[in-house]
C-alpha cells in the first residue's frame, strides 16, 4: 500500500471514529467462517490486528475465492497476487458484485475503498458477517456465522377467528 497522508484535524477525527468501532471479536469470527468455508487453506491462519487483517485481505483474492465457494462461478477471473494494484481492486469489486447478485443488500456490504485504501475495516468484517448470514438463507451447507437471517412468517386469519380473538365489548 503506497504512503499515505493520515490527516488532520476533521479528516483525522473521522477516521479515528471509524476505527474506534472494529471489534476485534467480530473480525476473529470472520476470519475463522472464511478459514472454515475454504477447507482451512484461506491464508488466515494467525493473521489478528486491523492492520495485518487489511494486508491479508486487500489484494481480494482470498474475498473472491471466498465467492466461489460459497456460489461456485460468481467470480469469473481472479487476478493473481503478482498482479497490478488495480487488478486486485477490481477483484475486490468483483467480490462485492458477486455478493449482491448472491443477495446481499448493498448497503450492508462494503465498498472497495474501505477495505483496498483502509478507509472503513469495521464496514469490511461487518461485509463478511453480511454474506455469511446471507449464505445461511440462501441454505449453503458449509460452515456458518452469526444468526440466521429471519424469513416472514404472514399469517391470514378468517374472519371467523378475528371475531373470536376480539375482546369481548369492544
Amino acid at each position: 500500500m503506497e504512503h499515505r497522508h493520515k490527516g488532520f484535524g476533521f479528516t483525522a477525527e473521522t477516521k479515528r471514529a471509524i476505527d474506534s468501532k472494529y471489534d476485534i471479536e467480530s473480525e476473529r469470527e470472520a476470519l475463522e467462517w472464511i478459514d472454515a468455508v475454504l477447507g482451512g487453506n484461506s491464508g488466515l491462519k494467525g493473521v489478528t490486528g486491523k492492520d495485518n487483517v487489511q494486508q491479508a485481505l486487500a489484494n481480494g483474492i482470498i474475498l473472491c475465492n471466498l465467492m466461489n465457494a460459497i456460489n461456485p462461478g460468481a467470480v469469473k477471473k481472479v487476478h493473481p497476487e503478482n498482479a497490478n494494484k488495480f487488478k486486485h481492486q477490481e477483484n475486490v469489486h468483483n467480490f462485492l458484485v458477486g455478493s449482491e447478485a448472491y443477495g446481499c443488500h448493498r448497503g450492508d456490504i462494503f465498498q472497495t475503498v474501505d477495505l483496498t485504501e483502509d478507509r472503513n475495516m469495521p464496514a469490511v468484517i461487518k461485509g463478511i458477517h453480511t454474506l455469511g448470514r446471507t449464505a445461511q438463507k440462501n441454505n449453503f451447507s458449509g460452515p456458518t456465522i452469526g444468526p440466521k437471517v429471519s424469513t416472514p412468517n404472514k399469517r391470514e386469519f378468517s374472519e371467523e377467528q378475528m371475531r373470536h380473538g376480539r375482546v369481548h365489548g369492544i
